[in-house]
């Protein structure tokens, strides 16, 4: 008597090894089907016990019951199945075995309506293989130019019925989520086609899941819907991701962006904090077009975007439904919690007052690319626009510091970006672009806008930076990293504000004098960089070393400094190697000697303006942040930012000495020093041909601001 365990396992085996088994197809369709069809596996465990043998399908005269193990086993061997199909190393005959097999499967057993049936077993790890099983064979199914649609259009007619448990949506949309993403994937060159296909089919049946989940009372009020929900939400970005990278646009495809506020209004609902959490995440990224960007390889193409005929209507219908429920009070109605004490933990830290920074920085980056959409976009009349975007900046800043005590305590709202965004160098250069952006539109329209105004619904794109350099400690290699990775948009950032701050001197002179120590009383230092403090206590605290993200793991600007390696070892050349260089570069050698003997001159005033306005570095070795070469005093005391002494020299252009007068601030020298030193090391890796692209407009621009400052070294 054959023990039709054993031959699956030994099948499963074969398959292993790339062999084809010795079973005949009709077989081992048979065989599988045993194992999986039975009438008592829905909804419940399945036997487990050796007896449980002894009742149920008759083979060769032997009674077989499928046990709990069988099932997993073949539902793996299902899916291995499918997976091989897909290589393209698959002998032939092999493959021609598997198609035949799975054909019988379909055709004489109706597999897909079998392994739907587990959708939301209680078993979840049956439930999950057999989603597993389903959006494999899907996928085959896809690629193959012979297949008739049927794993497809038995999959999207179950998934999209009105059940009464909202487990087996859970496992159905996941099946469909995961096909769309695996196909994304691929470097099938049909892939466009493919999930144009698949898209729409499903189109019909996402729309009406779409109107039913989000406006349906009956089922917010539901237990056990926030899953359903949640996964819903993974679907929508998938199909976001797939119109950003191939262009399709169908109607399912659009509804994140022309039933926005049906998304907006769960923030009043009874809805879970998580799902509200993953809705706001949703947003973020498709305002930021960068749907997917978390399991899609490669950049986006621009190519695929002009392809989409109704992108730019669909991201201005977005975007005024954010502005409009702002209007209607919308930032007084998204709930943030305290971050919880443990990855994944459900204790909360309210003793300090942290907040979930996750929440804050999605909330606080789908406003601000609506305003900048808008700013860009929309032709207002002079003058509108300048009161259009503060009264925006103004509810967000209102809403930032409801609900972070460190922003509460500061009276400087220009920190709000160090504040938020400091554990996420992507988003924190991205919102700094951002507002750097209304601040140029908002100048171009209404003006120049006083330093003091900015700074109220902290705009200050002057603050910004000088805030952002004082976070890296002036150190001009951070910013050469920022300027060779492409995982944020710091390049076109700092090109926009060189260009401001060739043109708008004064306002930066402004900001430097608010931001200078003496002014602001003291500066300590957090993990988001150097925070304003009154009376001796932080006003942004050390709450803000938050260590949570919102799943991309990444670290803040000042912390990645010591955690991460440079891209570019630019540092590995000896002091010997660059002075020589330097005096190659000199046209006399006596300038070189009168630039070395002013240094030394003015290095002991140099060290005693160091150790009298960098006191606050005490603390850095302790708080992660980069320290300079040398930094350290000899006698092991405070440690110190070793810069280059200078001299200053009033260059003729300038029609003012307020602006030489202005530069000599300790903020703004450091400021100039260190975008003196970055062009410096672009020009030598430019030189060495180190350099990723050709950096001559910035070098340029670097340059211009050298000569605006009127100080040289």
């Amino acid at each position: 008597m054959d023990n039709i365990s054993v031959i699956l396992r030994d099948v499963y085996g074969e398959f292993r090894l790339g062999a084809r088994p010795s079973n005949d197809v009709q077989e081992l369709a048979s065989f599988i089907n045993a194992s999986i069809s039975s009438p008592s596996v829905p909804e419940t465990h399945l036997a487990t016990s050796i007896e449980s043998e002894q009742t149920g399908l008759n083979y060769k005269g032997t009674v077989y019951q499928p046990r709990l193990q069988d099932t997993l086993l073949n539902l793996s061997l299902v899916e291995k199945m499918s997976v091989k199909l897909l290589d393209p190393k698959l002998s032939d005959i092999l493959k021609l075995y598997i198609q035949n097999l799975f054909r019988v499967l379909q055709e004489e057993y109706t597999l897909i309506s079998s392994l739907v049936l587990y959708f939301g077993n209680k078993d979840r790890l049956l439930s999950h293989l057999a989603a597993k099983c389903v959006s494999s064979l899907l996928i085959c199914e896809l690629q193959s130019s012979d297949s008739c649609g049927v794993v497809m259009e038995s999959l999207c007619d179950e998934t999209f019925q009105m059940h009464s448990l909202c487990h087996r949506w859970d496992c159905g949309l996941w099946s469909l989520t995961t096909a769309i993403k695996s196909l994304l994937k691929t470097n099938n060159e049909h892939k466009s086609e493919q999930i144009e296909k698949l898209l729409t089919r499903i189109d019909s049946g996402v729309t009406s899941m779409y109107s039913w989940l989000l406006q349906s009372p009956n089922f917010l009020a539901a237990d056990g819907w926030g899953t359903t929900l949640a996964t819903f939400m993974d679907l929508l970005d998938a199909l976001t991701a797939a119109r950003f990278r191939l262009g399709t646009c169908v109607s399912s495809q659009r509804l994140l962006f022309t039933r926005t506020p049906a998304l907006l209004q769960l923030m009043q609902s009874q809805a879970q904090y998580f799902v509200k959490r993953h809705v706001l995440l949703l947003l973020k990224r498709t305002v930021l077009q960068r749907s997917g960007e978390d399991w899609l390889p490669g950049a986006l193409s621009s190519t695929a975007l002009h392809r989409d005929p109704h992108l730019a209507e669909d991201m201005g219908l977005l975007t005024g439904s954010v502005l409009q429920a702002v209007d209607c009070g919308w930032l007084q109605h998204v709930p943030v919690r305290a971050s919880p004490s443990f990855f994944g933990g459900t204790m909360q830290m309210g003793s300090d007052g942290r907040a979930d920074d996750v929440m804050l920085r999605a909330v606080s980056m789908v406003l601000l690319k609506s305003l900048e959409y808008h700013s860009q976009a929309a032709h207002l009349k002079s003058g509108s626009q300048a009161i259009y975007t503060s009264s925006y900046l103004k509810e967000l800043l209102l809403f930032l510091r409801r609900h972070s005590v460190p922003l509460r305590n500061s009276h400087h709202g220009c920190l709000c970006v160090s504040v938020v965004f400091g554990d996420q160098d992507d988003d924190m250069v991205e919102a700094a672009r951002a507002l750097l952006i209304l601040h140029t539109r908002q100048k171009n329209v209404g003006g120049s806008p006083e330093a003091t105004g900015c700074c109220e619904t902290g705009s200050n794109p002057h603050c910004h930076f000088v805030v952002l350099l004082r976070g890296l400690a002036f150190d001009h290699s951070v910013l050469l990293d920022f300027l060779i990775s492409s995982e944020t948009c710091f390049l076109e950032y700092v090109v926009r504000y060189l260009k401001l701050l060739r043109g708008d001197w004064e306002g930066f002179s402004r900001s430097c004098q608010i931001l200078e120590p003496q002014r602001c009383n003291r500066w300590t230092v957090n993990s988001g960089g150097f925070v304003l403090s009154h009376h001796g206590k932080s006003a942004v605290g050390e709450a803000e070393q938050s260590h949570s993200s919102d799943g991309r793991g990444e670290v803040g600007a000042a912390g990645a400094s010591q955690a991460c390696p440079r891209l570019v070892d630019y540092g590995s050349s000896s002091e010997e190697e660059e002075e020589e260089e330097e005096e190659e570069n000199m046209k006399d050698e006596k300038e070189m000697k009168e630039v070395k003997e002013e240094k030394e001159q003015h290095h002991q005033q140099q060290e005693e303006e160091e150790e009298m306005e960098m006191d606050v570095c005490v603390s850095l070795p302790e708080m992660g942040q980069r320290v300079a070469p040398g930094s350290l005093s000899k006698d092991g005391g405070q440690p110190s930012i070793s810069l280059p002494d200078c001299k200053q020299r009033l260059d003729p252009s300038n029609d003012s000495v307020d602006v030489a007068k202005h530069t000599d601030t300790s903020v703004a020298r450091k400021v100039v020093l260190c975008l003196r030193e970055l062009k410096t090391v672009i020009i030598r890796l430019q030189r060495k041909n180190l350099f990723p692209y050709n950096p001559v407009s910035l070098v340029k621009l670097l340059s211009a601001i050298e000569e605006k400052s009127g100080l040289f070294c």
